[in-house]
Parts: C-alpha cells; structure tokens; sequence
C-alpha cells in the first residue's frame, strides 16, 4: 500500500534533512574528500584581502590630553596659592601617666609563686630521664647436682681369701644407668632391676639384695632407683651384660664381674673397689712424671714447699685426684693437679691382678 504524495512544506523539509539511514559509508566520505582536494588544486580559491586607511588621530580620540601650557599655567597658579596661604597643622602632646615598673615591688609572694612553679616544671621534666635508666638484670644461678662415681674403700682380706665380686644386666644396648647400690646381704632372693617396680601394690614385698655383707657399714648415694654408682646419668638400664643383675657381667649382682655380688671378681661378695697398699697390694711406681710449673707469684716471693695430694691410681695407670691435704696457695696447688693429672703409674697390684690403690702423693716446689 502506497501513502497518497502531500504538498505540506513540512514534509519536504522532512525528505531533505539527514537521518540515520541517509548517511554516506565512511568509504563514500573518502571518495568525496578526496574528490573535492583535487578540485581545489585544479581551481585554487582567490586570496581575500581586507585594506584599511590610516588614521593618525585614532590614539587622541581615546584619551583626552590637556596641553602643555594649559598644564605649566595650573601648577603655578597651585604653588603661588601655597605660598600665600600655607597650610596649618595643629598638634597637641599631653603627659600620660604610666605604670612604674622598676622599683623594688614590696611584695615578694609572686616572686616565691614564680620560683615555686618553675622548679615543680623542671622537676617533672626530669622525672622520665631520672627512671629511664635500664635496670641490672637479675642473675639466678642454677646449681646442678652431679653425681661422680663412687669410690668403695674396702677393707683389705688376707692373702688367700678372694675378693669376690658380681655382675649382670640384661643385654641392653645403653650401659648401666646410674643408681644406689641394693642392700648388701649375705644372701640373696631378688636380683636388683633398676625400673621402679611395675606392681604399686604387690602381696609380698621382696626386697632386692647383692651379696656383699662388707659393704653394710658404706654410705648409700641417696638416689631414687637401684642402679650401678659408677654407671652414667640417664634413664634406667640394666646394662648389656647377662643374667638379670646389673651390669656388664654375668650373674645377679652389679657390676663387671660374676655372680651376685659387686664389683670384679666372682663368687659373691665385693670385688674390686679402692685398696690401700700393704696385707698384699703393692703400692704404684711412676712410669712417666711432669714436673710442675712454677706460679709468677710464687717466683717473686721465693716461696718452697710441697703439697699433698690424696689421689686414686686406677688399673689402667691413670690418676683422679681426690683432695687437696696440704696446700701451699699462691697458684702452686692448681699447678701441682694439672702436673699429677699427666703422670702415668704402673699399678698396685693384688694376687697379681692389678688394682685401684689409694694413695698420697708429693709433689714439691724448689727454687734452684
């Protein structure tokens, strides 16, 4: 269906606007730019130019300037009229009371207010670098118990009685732990086991025993389990040796030996420990001695003497110093240990077995 054509103006304002619809692709725009350029280099426009005359009395038109005669004329007819009626200028000056201030005030309570206040400021601004100082630090000391092998002085049996002695333990890789020795006893029915007992409330409480009777009258190590006294610290352990005591030995007593009681040797009984020399131990011989040196202090004042050193020779020739018996100070005693401390013995020996003797040891100290 066609609409019927109008003559309303309106609509043909309409038909020639631009819509959306009407409008040229951005390549037809090219064409057409590129078009009209080209037209304009073939017709170049003409050059329009705009003339205008001069008018040199443009300037004067804008500000109105009175002329120079006119100007000299006034500025005289101004001065002659000053000089002939000059003007006056009055000025009244009147005293005016003011405060005094530099006599003596007669009251002195705000100069102690003034004193007051600036000592309470300066007070106070010390007060944070007076507490600012870092305290000392408090020391505490912990003091650890350590515990040094036992040392069994026993006394010594005739010629032809045998020490004795006992061992165990229960094929555990760690060596024997550290303990109190069980009750010596001349006979024994339980075996020691360093673990505390398994049952808190047994029916028959048996108590463990080594077979050592010359031991009762020793001091104990006052420890909580049962357990070698030259073992090392650490959780319990019966030690790698066999047949349920404690040790490295054999047997149900404690120590290196066989049987049940303490110490090297076998058959029960203590074997071992520290002798003293003579009933049949011979006393060591010095292999190799280091002589002591010397303390500055001692070189000064020419002093001499000798201290006593109370020492252990072990099997293997070694010494462990007990005690200092007699002393001399001035740095000798601490010399005279480090020099005992590198002697090497051959050791006391015992039925031809060697064995750990008790002994005082000289060392002197000569000025040559």
């Amino acid at each position: 269906m066609k609409s019927n054509p109008t003559n309303d103006p309106a609509d043909d304002i309409l038909k020639t606007g631009t819509t959306i619809s009407d409008s040229p692709s951005w390549f037809d725009s090219l064409l057409t730019q590129i078009r009209e350029l080209r037209q304009e280099r073939k017709h170049p426009r003409p050059q329009v130019e705009i003339t205008a005359e001069r008018d040199l009395s443009a300037l004067d038109k804008l500000v109105e300037m009175p002329s120079p005669v006119m100007s000299l004329f006034t500025d005289l007819r101004e001065a002659i009229h000053d000089y002939l009626h000059p003007r006056k200028i009055e000025s009244s000056v009147a005293p005016v009371e003011v405060e005094e201030i530099w006599s003596k005030p007669d009251d002195g309570l705000p100069k102690l207010i003034s004193v007051f206040v600036h000592v309470l400021v300066v007070s106070l601004a010390l007060v944070p670098w007076a507490t600012s100082f870092p305290k000392t630090p408090k020391l505490t000391e912990t003091a650890v118990m350590v515990y040094r092998p036992i040392n069994l002085i026993l006394p010594v049996a005739d010629n032809d009685k045998s020490g004795g002695g006992g061992g165990g333990g229960k094929k555990t890789l760690t060596p024997p732990s550290l303990g109190k020795l069980p009750r010596p006893a001349e006979k024994q029915l339980t075996p020691p086991d360093p673990e505390p007992p398994k049952n808190p409330d047994p029916t028959l409480i048996v108590e463990p025993t080594v077979v050592a009777p010359q031991l009762a009258q020793l001091s104990r190590i006052n420890l909580l389990n049962l357990g070698d006294p030259n073992g090392v610290p650490g959780p319990p352990s019966a030690g790698p040796g066999v047949g349920g005591g404690i040790g490295s030995g054999q047997g149900r007593g404690v120590g290196e030996g066989k049987g049940p009681g303490v110490g090297p040797g076998e058959g029960g009984g203590a074997g071992g420990g520290v002798f003293h020399v003579g009933g049949g131990v011979t006393p060591p011989t010095v292999l190799q001695r280091v002589e002591p040196q010397y303390s500055e202090e001692a070189r000064k004042a020419r002093y001499q003497g000798t201290v006593v050193l109370e020492a252990i020779v072990r099997r293997d020739g070694t010494v462990d110093i007990q005690r200092i018996v007699r002393s001399l100070g001035f740095g000798l005693d601490e010399n005279a240990i480090q020099a005992l401390k590198q002697w090497r013995f051959r050791p006391g020996m015992r039925n031809g077995v060697p064995v750990d003797v008790s002994l005082n040891i000289e060392v002197n100290f000569n000025l040559r």
